[in-house]
């Protein structure tokens, strides 16, 4: 692998994701809409400038010699695609469907997907879920990633693009935005916390998530890249429950709010899911994956950087 394009390397996994790989000695192209603001580490690599929504644009984003495509540019919020569903049909679905016609003009045949845990919706009967489990996906969100993993199986593969798609959990870590309201559930709580000793939570305290470091999101991309098992879904967190109040008392606890913490319980938002974790069965035999870091102190690594660099 000598040469990819990462649409979506302006976000927080994609930076980190872009890093990564540069860190391999791989060129990099980044994909990003005309108006995306670049990060002021943008690294050696180039930009390409298109508009992933319309065709036109990503016509014209010629790029020669790309070696595989990872498609994370996306609108990632499940809470707002009940506000804006046109956002994610329009990012997500024909986003998607453009970037696969994208790889399909300019020569590409490798393409891997950012997915998510929740197109698999609940399921009260278990806890772990793997990657043949029946999708009930219950956001925009959720469905359009389904529709998304669809489109690489009945479009993408009979066309010769040999696909990945990675079902990531929740990922957290240094670079995350936690002033963002409605995505990153540990960056929402650290969020409240730093500014006071209430935090407010939209639903039950026992919802429960499974909760990834954002460097072993980055193992588990790097090494489906360099493997050859194509044309699946991988499951990409930890395999470890969190729930929300767990998580709320662990941040408590390392802000030195432990005593003064108060809870107040909200009205839950609607597609809001109990919880799952991830089922590693799969993508520990296929492709070597493993995680290896533990909440605790993941959690403490963002936090230190959050407050290194004053965000809040």
């Amino acid at each position: 692998m000598k040469k990819v394009l990462v649409t979506g390397g302006f976000g927080f996994v994609g930076t980190r994701l872009v890093k990564h790989l540069l860190g391999k000695g791989i060129e990099v192209v980044t994909l990003e809409h005309p108006a995306a603001m670049a990060p002021k580490d943008l690294g050696d690599r180039t930009v390409l400038r298109a508009d992933i929504t319309s065709e036109s644009s990503m016509n014209q984003a010629k790029c020669a010699g790309i070696d595989a495509v990872l498609h994370l540019a996306a609108q990632s919020s499940g809470p707002r695609s009940f506000s804006i569903p046109v956002q994610d049909v329009q990012l997500n679905i024909l986003g998607t469907l453009n970037t696969i016609n994208w790889c399909l003009a300019n020569g590409v045949d490798r393409l891997l997907f950012a997915s998510s845990f929740v197109i698999y919706g609940d399921h009260p009967d278990r806890e772990a879920l793997d990657e043949g489990t029946c999708c009930r996906p219950k956001s925009v969100y959720a469905t359009s990633k389904l529709a998304c993993e669809h489109l690489l199986m009945n479009y993408a593969q009979p066309k010769g693009i040999k696909w990945n798609a990675l079902r990531m959990f929740n990922v957290y870590g240094p670079g995350q935005d936690i002033t963002k309201p409605d995505q990153g559930v540990v960056g929402i709580f650290m969020n409240m916390l730093m500014k006071s000793d209430d935090v407010q939570v939209k639903g039950s305290l026992a919802r429960f998530r499974d909760l990834i470091f954002i460097d072993d999101v980055i193992q588990g991309w790097d090494k489906c890249l360099s493997g050859s098992a194509y044309n699946q879904s991988f499951n990409l967190g930890t395999g470890e429950k969190t729930s929300f109040e767990t998580l709320i008392r662990t941040l408590a606890k390392m802000m030195g709010k432990a005593n003064r913490l108060r809870i107040e319980q909200l009205e839950g938002t609607p597609g809001d899911m109990l919880g799952c974790v991830a089922n590693l069965t799969k993508i520990r035999s296929m492709l070597g994956y493993a995680p290896q870091v533990k909440l605790d102190d993941g959690v403490g690594k963002m936090l230190n950087w959050v407050r290194s660099n004053k965000q809040a």
